[in-house]
């Protein structure tokens, strides 16, 4: 019976502790990702609203990739961590990038020195923010993120 049943009993183990997990660490939202997975409805969310805070930080929209201007036709709103390695959209691994970079990088990792140039934008990001803003969820996971040195852990967990 447990062999006949061995793919089911190994999800909901996956997926028990999953909440466990995320009782520690609300900022990925483990479960929900494991429910998007098994329900095979994967859909990304327009990244528009993420807009107010990266113009804090970046009002010239200056690309994270190649370092230039971006005019608004081309501006485009990237994930350093891939999205699909995450299903996550969150403002400590978003930035302002041109299209045609965006493009040109794929659904590859990054290297760490981009990953330490995102850390040191979220820091200055969440100074900013913090001064800006009201304490919005936004601003908070930032502030979580930041502490908890997400971008290095997930980064780690993207190497595979």
């Amino acid at each position: 019976m447990l062999k006949d049943n061995a793919i089911l009993i190994f999800e909901l183990i996956n997926y028990r502790w999953s909440q466990i997990l995320e009782s520690y660490n609300t900022a990925p939202r483990i479960c929900k990702k494991v429910r998007i997975i098994d329900e095979e409805k994967i859909r990304r969310k327009p990244l528009s609203r993420y807009i107010k805070y990266l113009d804090v930080e970046n009002p010239e929209h200056i690309c994270f990739i190649c370092g230039q201007p971006v005019n608004k036709q081309d501006l485009a709103i990237d994930h350093v961590l891939p999205w699909s390695y995450l299903y996550s959209d969150n403002l400590w691994n978003l930035v302002y990038v041109h299209g045609s970079c965006n493009s040109s990088k794929s659904n590859n990792v990054p290297l760490e020195e981009t990953v330490h140039r995102l850390e040191q934008r979220n820091i200055k990001l969440f100074s900013l923010l913090k001064e800006a803003t009201s304490k919005d969820k936004i601003v908070a996971e930032l502030k979580f993120a930041n502490e908890h040195n997400l971008v290095r852990k997930f980064w780690v967990s993207c190497q595979g």
